[in-house]
């Protein structure tokens, strides 16, 4: 049997799934739902002695509280944090088509995925190729309103919005090359947490960019020498 926490953030999910092991005839008791914040539920459900195992998908930050929790009663933890997921473009690929899919799959829920690519490593000699391609392909990805038909709509709150925009000040500050987008908020979007798509290039290894999960609409371009 297994319980679920939704993220306070986005529960809806969390619910329809709920409701379709309902529908589906699931002995009752299978699959439990319960909503609530981490500190509250979440911990509660983590250093319950009842639980045997707890799985946790968020911040490292958080991850390390649920394990911390869980210690005292011996529950096995599994988790899976902040990730910064490498998308290597090899030289024997065709760069625009790889780049082209890559931006696509970074901006995919408005780059809120915890499996999304951010992290873009292409051959350095053809860093200008890949800049093109990218700046071609991000053009497609329009920001707007549910009713809108845009591809892109809103980060998923004031924190989230916020935490993105001081991360894209870092690669600014730190000198990418600001290929796409930018900080603030897209033209005619000034009510609501909506990020520009925005590309960094000439990205290196050291920068806050390169290491930090950003959770938002925003690449990483790094270059490298050999595979």
């Amino acid at each position: 049997t297994m319980i679920l926490k939704p993220s306070e953030e986005a529960p809806f999910t969390g619910q329809i799934v709920a409701e379709i092991c309902d529908a589906a005839g699931l002995p009752p008791g299978v699959f439990n739902l319960v909503h609530g914040d981490g500190p509250g539920v979440g911990t509660a459900l983590s250093s319950h002695a009842g639980v045997d195992m707890v799985s946790f998908t968020g911040s490292t930050r958080a991850g390390v509280e649920v394990a911390r929790a869980a210690a005292p009663t011996v529950k096995r933890v599994h988790q899976e944090l902040g990730g910064k997921s490498a998308n290597i473009v090899l030289p024997s690929a065709d760069l625009r088509a790889a780049v082209t899919g890559g931006v696509g799959a970074m901006m995919t829920n408005s780059g809120q995925s915890c499996n999304a690519p951010s992290r873009m490593l292409v051959p350095a000699a053809r860093m200008d190729e890949a800049i093109d391609a990218a700046r071609e392909a991000v053009a497609d990805y329009t920001v707007g309103t549910p009713d809108s038909n845009a591809k892109l709509g809103p980060v998923v709150s004031e924190t989230q919005f916020n935490k993105i925009q001081i991360l894209i000040e870092a690669g600014i500050t730190e000198g990418a090359t600001l290929v796409a987008g930018g900080p603030g908020k897209p033209e005619g979007l000034e009510q609501g947490y909506y990020v520009k798509p925005t590309i960094f290039a000439n990205v290196s290894n050291g920068m806050t960019i390169a290491q930090q999960e950003i959770f938002g609409p925003v690449l990483t371009i790094l270059g490298y020498k050999d595979v």
